[in-house]
């Protein structure tokens, strides 16, 4: 598959933004991007890393400084709004995987795999002002440097392992758990190193650098934290660790999370009409089962790729060490019910593998199964719709673009 064929799709999608966050009545801005935005602009004005709150300027513990930071510096080098620089950093983060990627992987197989970013779930995390875009990039590329340690450990890769782990953290608070899973790795490198698949000869070595990568991971997570208490008066950006459901409450919200992660088309809502996301549900339903159906057919036992098969088991774990991390979070901390947002990881990484595996299949098989994912693809657009107040905010957004013309 030529290179054109991706340069032309992220071409498109860059339209598509384009045309997505001028037709937002808000731009695709929420209130977390209010306080990425404001940061960044008192970060770019020499104010430090500040929001006004109560009439005064005070340490942003809510959130790390890497997102408004990138806005700042992007703002700073170009004279663009931190606004139209929020809205670039997304797509330069896109653009720079897409590059990296092809040359790890070649074209054929870095397409299947960046089409995840093609979903209209997705689609809506790179329209607005939120640090998700660049956390899932950040960490893709974590999981890369994870593959790259255990196939074969040195100390660079060691360092290199630790510096893209604490930059998910810097991007979001949620991105430590890495340094959980890779001490949750050392462990398991000596006790069941053939869960693995690691050499016998390379155990030790590859345990004592995702031990030391840990360790290292964590004391960077507390040193940050220690800076938020010396700035503000919380470590954790304010009151964190509050009552919040019950066992159960929270089992129903993140089981209806995970039903609306596996949905692409259209999440079910609370409250209102849900009779997109039952469509969804049905032409979602009917493509699986008919490209499934074709592709068992004609499925013949093939010699599985080693690098590609490790890589997908690798974002498989990650994905779901996350949602189990995001669980035991939430049942400490009373923010946000799981939504497209939070459970947006685990979702990124179980796609990423499955399409991994899909772009090592054999040509035809790809030709089987493409027409099919192609077509969810453009029904997963439905996601870009307004959730709530549909006709409300679909006749606002008419309005919008009559005054413009």
């Amino acid at each position: 598959m030529s290179r054109w064929y991706l340069l032309a799709g992220f071409a498109m999608t860059g339209l598509l933004l384009a045309g997505l966050v001028l037709s937002n009545p808000n731009h695709g801005t929420s209130i977390d991007s209010g306080y990425y935005l404001q940061s960044a602009a008192n970060l770019l004005a020499g104010r430090g890393y500040v929001v006004q709150e109560t009439g005064r300027l005070v340490w942003n513990g809510t959130f790390p400084i890497g997102y408004p930071a990138l806005i700042a510096g992007l703002s700073g080098l170009t004279g663009l709004s931190v606004l139209v620089a929020s809205k670039l950093i997304n797509g330069l983060f896109l653009m720079v995987s897409g590059w990296v990627w092809t040359r790890r992987l070649g074209t054929q197989r870095a397409t299947w795999m960046l089409s995840v970013w093609w979903l209209g779930g997705f689609l809506k995390l790179l329209t607005y002002t939120w640090s998700e875009a660049v956390f899932l990039v950040l960490l893709a590329e974590w999981v890369w440097q994870l593959h790259c340690l255990l196939t074969a450990p040195t100390p660079r890769r060691t360092i290199v392992l630790i510096l893209v782990g604490y930059a998910l953290f810097l991007v979001r608070y949620v991105g430590g758990y890495v340094f959980a899973l890779t001490g949750l790795l050392a462990l398991l490198s000596w006790l069941s190193p053939e869960r693995l698949s690691l050499p016998i000869a390379r155990q030790r070595s590859i345990g004592r650098q995702l031990l030391t990568a840990s360790l290292a991971g964590i004391t960077g997570l507390g040193t940050y934290f220690e800076l938020n208490s010396l700035f503000s008066d919380s470590a954790f950006g304010g009151e964190r660790f509050l009552p919040t459901e019950s066992s159960g409450q929270l089992a129903w919200l993140f089981g209806r999370a995970l039903l609306n992660e596996g949905l692409l088309i259209r999440d079910f809502t609370v409250g209102g009409s849900d009779w997109l996301a039952w469509l969804g549900v049905g032409l979602q339903g009917v493509l699986l089962s008919l490209g499934g159906w074709r592709l068992r057919r004609a499925y013949r036992p093939m010699n599985d790729e080693r690098q590609t098969a490790t890589l997908s088991q690798l974002f498989v774990m990650t994905g779901f060490v996350y949602v189990g991390v995001l669980f035991i979070l939430r049942t400490l901390s009373p923010f946000d019910a799981p939504n497209l947002r939070l459970m947006a990881p685990s979702t990124f990484c179980l796609l990423t593998a499955g399409l991994l595996w899909v772009g090592q299949l054999p040509v035809q098989y790809q030709r089987l199964i493409r027409p099919y994912w192609a077509m969810l693809l453009l029904g997963s657009w439905l996601q870009l719709l307004p959730q709530a107040n549909l006709n409300h905010k679909l006749n606002q957004v008419q309005a919008r673009l009559f005054v413009h013309r």
